[in-house]
């Protein structure tokens, strides 16, 4: 059965304190528990992929991540890995330079996991960036928000910035403008499963 949606965008809930550290250098990722079980196009996963470079990844069909070291965002949907893909903010991070990368499972109805990038400045750049992607068990939702970015950052504009979600073979997913993301505009975005693919159902 598809999940009924929850159609609100919730608070910023700030993991930044309390939440597990990743201790990932420039290009690297780490799989970790989700704490419950996450249903996504269809397919149910209790683990996912965290990326320095701003995106989870729920593993290719073999049950690896090859494309999560990837630095420069494809289209949304694409064939090319990463796929299976929950993508708040694809860039080239580097935490070595500087802020944290963490994640929580939160029981705090609803249940959810959260993964969040904090004060992590693109490689080139010094300014940090703060956003997060949210998991909703219960509805199979997910919300991506944004705290401080380095939004005038020009290799934000050179090579691009991947928002958005993707199933696992690449074929299938939504894609959401950065525009309004980078200049502050937009700082929550909710996507729901309507059975065929994740739509945006809020966004503030």
């Amino acid at each position: 059965p598809v999940p009924t949606p929850q159609p609100t965008c919730g608070d910023f809930l700030d993991i930044s304190t309390d939440g597990t550290l990743l201790d990932l250098e420039d290009d690297a990722f780490f799989r970790v528990p989700l704490g419950g079980t996450f249903n996504f196009y269809g397919n149910n996963y209790g683990e996912v992929f965290v990326s320095s470079n701003g995106f989870l990844s729920f593993g290719e069909e073999n049950g690896n991540c090859e494309g999560c070291t990837r630095t420069i965002a494809d289209p949304i949907p694409d064939m090319s890995v990463p796929n299976n893909l929950v993508s708040p903010f694809w860039a080239d991070f580097d935490p070595a330079q500087g802020g944290n990368i963490k994640y929580k499972y939160v029981m705090n109805m609803p249940d959810r996991f959260i993964a969040q990038w904090t004060d992590v400045p693109e490689a080139t750049s010094v300014p940090g960036n703060t956003f997060q992607a949210a998991l909703f068990f219960d509805s199979g939702c997910i919300e991506f928000k944004y705290g401080d970015l380095d939004g005038q950052n020009p290799a934000f504009v050179l090579f691009g910035v991947g928002i958005g979600v993707e199933n696992i073979d690449g074929m299938v997913g939504t894609e959401i403008s950065s525009l309004d993301i980078l200049d502050g505009t937009i700082t929550c975005i909710r996507l729901c499963y309507d059975g065929t693919n994740y739509v945006v159902v809020d966004e503030q």
